[in-house]
């Protein structure tokens, strides 16, 4: 039974031909890999085949990891996020090239920005702020971009970021100082143009 197996060792044991250690990694982690795809893509039939995907690039991809590198449960969160941020990116992009007779429609529907609206004006406006805070998000550099998506639409903590991106708290704590100054001023812009 290899239920009682380390990660490592399902891991060793999946690059030597056990179609059952593999199987163990997937009902080990698919509910939390779907969970990160989710809170990225916020769409539940995207998220599964997201995390349809992402295993199937964790199979491909095990013989890389290293277990001196990074554990692989952080390994494979990795994966996941930047899996699940580029098919939301797709997403994005394959909505934007649409034509659409609805204007109001988007790929950016449905993440949270709190859509306290309550007249014609507000609701334009507040679409119109939203749109440009994603506009703003897109034009940040990788790492920020992405510490800015994992800490507010995934809700994740500094130090999960920082795992999950292999990099130290204080890098994670100026990329989203750094990703929130350029919103804002942007944001700045936005209203002063109006």
């Amino acid at each position: 039974m290899t239920s009682t197996l380390s990660d490592e060792d399902l891991v060793e044991g999946t690059l030597e031909g056990d179609e059952y250690a593999f199987s163990e990694l997937f009902d080990r982690y698919r509910h939390p890999v779907y969970s990160t795809a989710y809170r990225i893509i916020q769409n539940a039939e995207e998220a599964q085949d997201a995390t349809q995907e992402i295993f199937i690039k964790l199979y491909r991809s095990l013989p890389v990891w290293s277990r001196e590198k990074a554990k692989f449960s952080t390994w494979l969160f990795r994966l996941a996020a930047n899996h699940a941020i580029d098919h939301w990116r797709a997403r994005r992009r394959r909505a934007e090239s649409q034509v659409s007779d609805d204007a109001g429609e988007s790929a950016w529907d449905g993440y949270p920005f709190g859509e306290a609206i309550r007249s014609p004006y507000q609701e334009v406006a507040g679409r119109e702020q939203v749109d440009e805070i994603r506009r703003c998000v897109d034009h940040l550099p990788e790492l920020q971009k992405k510490v800015f998506i994992l800490r507010y639409f995934d809700e994740l903590k500094l130090d999960e970021i920082a795992e999950l991106e292999n990099c130290s708290l204080g890098t994670v704590k100026t990329s989203l100082f750094r990703a929130t100054q350029s919103i804002r001023k942007a944001l700045r812009r936005f209203r002063g143009t109006r």
